[in-house]
C-alpha cells in the first residue's frame, strides 16, 4: 500500500528514509527537518512522493518532483529507497511503477533520474525498467582563492530568456532555475560571453549552471569575477556535465572531481 508523503507522520517517512540509505555509498542521513527542506528546495511534491508499507510498516520511499519546461512535461525522481529490513522483495521495482503510472495519470512525457556511478544494483534496476543514459555530471569543488583581477563583469537578471538563454529541458531538476537560483550574464565588453546560475550560502558559491563561449581562455578571468563579487571561501560545481568545456575548464583551474553520476531518461 502506497500512502501520500503528506500524509505520513514526519518520524516514519524520516526513518524509512534514513533505513533505505543507511549502507548507501554516499552519506544521506537526515533528520525530519532537513527531509522536508529537500522536498521544499528541490520543488519536489508533498502529494506525489510516496511511501511504500508492507504489513503495516514504512518499507520504502520515493520522492517526486513535475514540472513543464520547452513545451514537455517531466517527472524527476529524487530519491527512492528501501528499508534494509525489506530488501529482496522487488520494492523498488514497485515503486518504478508507481511512479511512472502516477506521471502517465497526470501526462508527464518524460522521467529522469540519477545514479552513482558505481551504484550498480540501482543501475542494473533502471536500465531494466526502461531508463537510458544521456550523460554523465560531476560534482566538483574547490577552496581554491582567484586573483582580484578581471576582464569580466556579472550583471544579476530575472531569468535567462532575459537574455536570450533558453533553459535546456535536460537541464537537471536540481539545478534548475525554478529553485530560485541567482541567474546571471557574463560579459566582456559589454558582449554576453556566457551565463551562470548559481547560489551563495555561507560563504560557498554553487554553481548550478556554467558555460562559457570560451571557456578555457575566459575561465581564470571568470572566477576572479566570482571571487570579487562573491568572495567565497568555497566553491561546489553541482551536478555539471562532464564533457562540457566550462566543466573540463574548472577541472582544469583548482576543482576537483568529488562524485559522479549519470543521468538516466525514459520516455513514457
Amino acid at each position: 500500500m502506497f500512502r501520500q508523503y503528506k500524509d505520513v507522520s514526519a518520524s516514519e517517512r524520516t526513518q524509512v528514509w534514513n533505513n533505505g540509505f543507511s549502507d548507501y555509498m554516499f552519506p544521506i542521513h537526515m533528520t525530519k527537518e532537513q527531509l522536508d527542506n529537500r522536498l521544499s528546495s528541490l520543488s519536489i511534491s508533498q502529494k506525489l512522493s510516496k511511501i511504500l508499507y508492507i504489513d503495516q510498516q514504512p518499507a520504502g520511499i520515493y520522492l517526486h518532483g513535475e514540472g513543464v519546461f520547452s513545451g514537455e512535461k517531466i517527472a524527476w525522481l529524487g530519491g527512492m529507497a528501501v528499508d534494509s529490513k525489506f530488501r529482496n522483495q522487488h520494492l523498488s521495482v514497485q515503486m518504478l511503477h508507481e511512479f511512472e503510472l502516477t506521471a502517465k495519470s497526470r501526462n508527464t512525457d518524460t522521467l529522469y533520474l540519477e545514479a552513482i556511478d558505481g551504484n550498480n544494483r540501482a543501475i542494473f534496476i533502471y536500465q531494466k525498467f526502461g531508463f537510458v543514459p544521456i550523460c554523465k555530471v560531476l560534482m566538483l569543488e574547490s577552496q581554491k582563492k582567484y586573483p582580484l583581477k578581471t576582464h569580466h563583469e556579472i550583471q544579476k537578471v530575472e531569468t535567462l530568456e532575459a537574455i536570450g538563454i533558453t533553459e535546456d529541458k535536460a537541464t537537471l531538476w536540481q539545478n534548475k532555475t525554478i529553485h530560485g537560483y541567482d541567474c546571471l550574464g557574463i560579459y566582456a565588453a559589454k558582449d554576453l560571453v556566457g551565463y551562470a546560475v548559481v547560489s551563495f550560502k555561507e560563504d560557498c558559491l554553487v554553481f548550478h549552471q556554467i558555460k562559457l563561449d570560451k571557456a578555457y581562455t575566459q575561465i581564470k578571468s571568470v572566477l576572479s569575477s566570482f571571487q570579487i563579487n562573491y568572495a567565497p571561501k568555497r566553491w561546489i560545481g553541482s551536478n555539471l556535465v562532464a564533457d562540457e568545456a566550462t566543466t573540463q575548464s574548472l577541472l582544469a583551474n583548482g576543482f576537483s572531481e568529488v562524485l559522479s553520476q549519470h543521468q538516466y531518461r525514459k520516455k513514457i
